[in-house]
């Protein structure tokens, strides 16, 4: 008889992102558990100025820009089966058109004991950027078992350049 094969045990995560946006202002009521979302954001547009400086330094330029990163996360079993508090990281990267890595970070991550959904928000405090054209924020999480982090959802947005005025 010939061996049996072993099966691998399918793993998956805790915890799923079910969407993600960018605004400038929100207000999470955990109480009711409705969240507020004002200003989204899905194109910035800058002076000309900025990308003439940005030019000239040859490297990613970030200006004073607050805005947050709102994500909607989901327990992936029903809280009767698994309900406890879940800690973990996700990583942010920002990247530009030419897909490289211009800002990352990384920040904690608590799901609390009992809820089947989180809204979570990072604030970010300053823009970072290279070029006009289209960016992402990469969101991953660091998978408990391995300590990888792995892509989780995409966010896209713009940067523009102001029209000039007469």
């Amino acid at each position: 008889m010939g061996k049996r094969k072993e099966k691998k045990k399918a793993e998956i995560d805790p915890i799923r992102c079910v969407w993600g946006l960018l605004c400038s202002l929100s207000s999470i009521d955990q109480e009711k558990n409705n969240i507020s979302l004002f200003n989204v954001i899905e194109q910035v547009n800058l002076p000309k100025e900025a990308f003439s400086q940005q030019l000239k330094e040859k490297k990613p330029l970030s200006i004073p820009f607050s805005y947050e990163i709102i994500l909607l996360w989901r327990r992936t079993l029903n809280i009767k089966i698994s309900d406890e508090e879940i800690a973990t990281d996700i990583k942010i990267n920002i990247t530009d058109p030419s897909n490289k890595v211009i800002q990352e970070l990384i920040v904690p991550l608590q799901f609390p004991k009992g809820k089947s959904s989180l809204r979570y928000r990072v604030n970010i405090p300053v823009l970072t950027f290279t070029t006009t054209g289209d960016y992402t924020h990469q969101i991953e999480l660091r998978l408990s078992n391995s300590g990888d982090f792995k892509k989780i959802i995409e966010i896209p947005f713009a940067i523009g350049e102001l029209p000039i005025q007469n």
